[in-house]
């Protein structure tokens, strides 16, 4: 089954709430990324894929957007640590590792 919302806006006003001092360090880049990170982790480890990225998220205190994700057939699951790696990527670092792939061949 698809989950249609982004799973960061279900944590992002208790994130608020548990840190109301540091709301602005909450926005920041890196900040919105790490937590993305480790919410894809935490999916994933539980057979979890991400289905569509940049989903907007209007009102959000914390994200802009996020990616939703749906449960993985068994068969369908798949060591391979580099195709891991590649759909953890969020689409600008995706752009990114384009061009240095580019580069590189």
């Amino acid at each position: 089954m698809k989950e249609e919302v982004p799973p960061v806006s279900k944590i992002s006003h208790m994130l608020a709430e548990r840190f109301p001092d540091d709301a602005p360090n909450l926005k920041a880049m890196p900040v919105r990324q790490f937590i993305g990170s480790a919410v894809r982790a935490i999916l994933s480890d539980r057979g979890y894929v991400v289905e569509e990225s940049g989903i907007r998220i209007p009102n959000d205190p914390v994200f802009k957007s996020g990616s939703t994700y749906r449960k993985t057939d068994e068969e369908e699951e798949d060591d391979d640590i580099l195709k891991r790696f590649v759909d953890m990527l969020n689409p600008d670092e995706l752009r990114r590792l384009h061009g240095l792939v580019k580069a590189a061949l």
